[in-house]
């Protein structure tokens, strides 16, 4: 079993390489996603039978940090560390033994709005551990020994949290303070206090059959409702505090040889699906770090910073962050101390007012659609696409259709979410030697 903090779907922030040309020639044979939302328990299925030996299975919660309150921050993730422990019905022990003597592996995942519990297995086991995937999924017991036997293991996690992640999480803390702004990991002061009751109180509380969608790979639609229609989850539909953006900024100094920061403005969220796509496409277009492994950074973003200083003392990337009801848009830095304040100047500057030809919207589009083709070719990253589609937006998309939606955003859409950052309020995280990084007040 295996569990991780985040996945990355094609609208917020894929790290993948990329084959257009290979990817498109593939995509009229790709199989289309059915879709259904069952009446007696509001479970949403999603289900692509494209051949494979090996089924995927994911039961998807909407749930995630953001339903989190000031009093029970790190509830998620104590969740996700929790999967696969003793349920009502299966010890720990008859979980981990039995999914292993079957083949099968299996997977939680959170991010800020979504819990994944995520079974693969071949085929022919898939009915003898799919009692298993339930158990783990909507039975949870939460022993209060178990609890506190994974808090070594908690401590590990919050160690070993990379600083390009840490950054983010201090991004939007500073963006949305609460809500979106709950960190993926819970805070040290958590690590102890989050018991049976909270963890109990919300499954209780958000797993629920409005909130849930049963994805499969590899199993026919029929099979995937009949699992589904079994769960015994709640009713009842909670919904969550609306995404308020603040803009703000929070810095870390530690002794470093390097200053990491991240800037960002509020962008569009899944609710607005066309102004998404559009600072998708932005984000490709001023440049999304180089497509080629070892390969120079040629994108508009990096070489609007080039003129400051040496190409050599400074990384720089755009991302986007697409959820439900809100988004972010920015760009996160890595440099030299000395030459920090030059870079998140020149970069923030053209971040308010990027300089985009046709040309590189062009290019921009191209690069999302050859992200959306790939993750074709990779079950994983298609069942994750999937689980997002059902239980953010309700629906399945081919990534024909996908493509299509793609095409029809025009260089003049691009441009009109770009001038949206002129007059935006700015979020800014700093972590590492800050000396030469420039306060948010200071930019522009």
């Amino acid at each position: 079993m295996a569990c991780s903090a985040v996945r990355s779907p094609v609208l917020r922030s894929p790290t993948v390489r990329h084959y257009a040309a290979a990817a498109a020639a593939q995509c009229s044979n790709v199989a289309a996603p059915e879709f259904q939302v069952l009446s007696s328990n509001k479970v949403t299925v999603a289900a692509l039978d494209n051949n494979s030996p090996i089924a995927q299975v994911s039961i998807v919660f909407r749930a995630g940090s953001r339903n989190e309150t000031y009093d029970t921050q790190g509830t998620a993730h104590h969740i996700r560390i929790a999967a696969g422990l003793t349920t009502c019905r299966s010890s720990y022990f008859g979980i981990t033994r039995n999914i292993q003597q079957l083949g099968g592996n299996l997977i939680a995942t959170t991010d800020r709005e979504s819990i994944a519990y995520t079974l693969q297995i071949t085929r022919n086991n898939l009915g003898k551990a799919l009692t298993f995937l339930e158990d783990v999924a909507t039975q949870q017991a939460f022993k209060p020994w178990e609890i506190s036997d994974q808090l070594p293991r908690l401590r590990y996690e919050l160690s070993m949290i990379p600083e390009t992640t840490r950054i983010m999480e201090l991004l939007h803390k500073a963006a949305f303070r609460t809500g979106l702004g709950y960190s993926l990991y819970s805070p040290k002061r958590q690590l102890g206090k989050i018991n049976t009751e909270t963890l109990q109180h919300f499954v209780n509380t958000w797993f629920t059959g409005p909130k849930c969608a049963v994805v499969t790979t590899g199993v026919t639609l029929s099979d995937a409702t009949q699992f589904a229609s079994n769960l015994k989850i709640g009713s009842k539909d909670n919904t969550v505090e609306a995404a308020k953006y603040h803009g703000g900024e929070l810095r870390k100094e530690r002794s470093s040889e390097l200053s990491t920061v991240a800037i960002a403005l509020e962008a569009a969220g899944l609710n607005k699906e066309k102004d998404a796509l559009a600072y998708a496409v932005l984000q490709r277009a001023i440049g999304s770090g180089p497509r080629v492994k070892w390969g120079s950074n040629v994108t508009p973003l990096h070489k609007a910073v080039s003129g400051t200083t040496s190409p050599d003392q400074f990384a720089l990337s755009a991302f986007n962050a697409s959820y439900s009801d809100s988004g972010l848009f920015g760009f996160v830095s890595s440099s030299v101390p000395n030459v920090a304040g030059s870079v998140i100047k020149a970069a923030t500057e053209y971040l308010r007012s990027p300089k985009l030809s046709d040309a590189d919207i062009t290019r921009g589009k191209t690069m999302l659609k050859a992200e959306i083709l790939y993750a074709t070719d990779n079950e994983t990253v298609l069942l994750e696409n999937m689980g997002q589609q059902a239980i953010l937006k309700g629906r399945a998309f081919k990534p024909s259709d996908l493509v299509a939606e793609v095409d029809k955003v025009t260089a003049s859409e691009v441009k009109s979410v770009a001038g949206n950052l002129a007059n935006g309020k700015l979020s800014m995280a700093a972590i590492g030697n800050l000396s030469n990084v420039p306060y948010v007040d200071e930019l522009k």
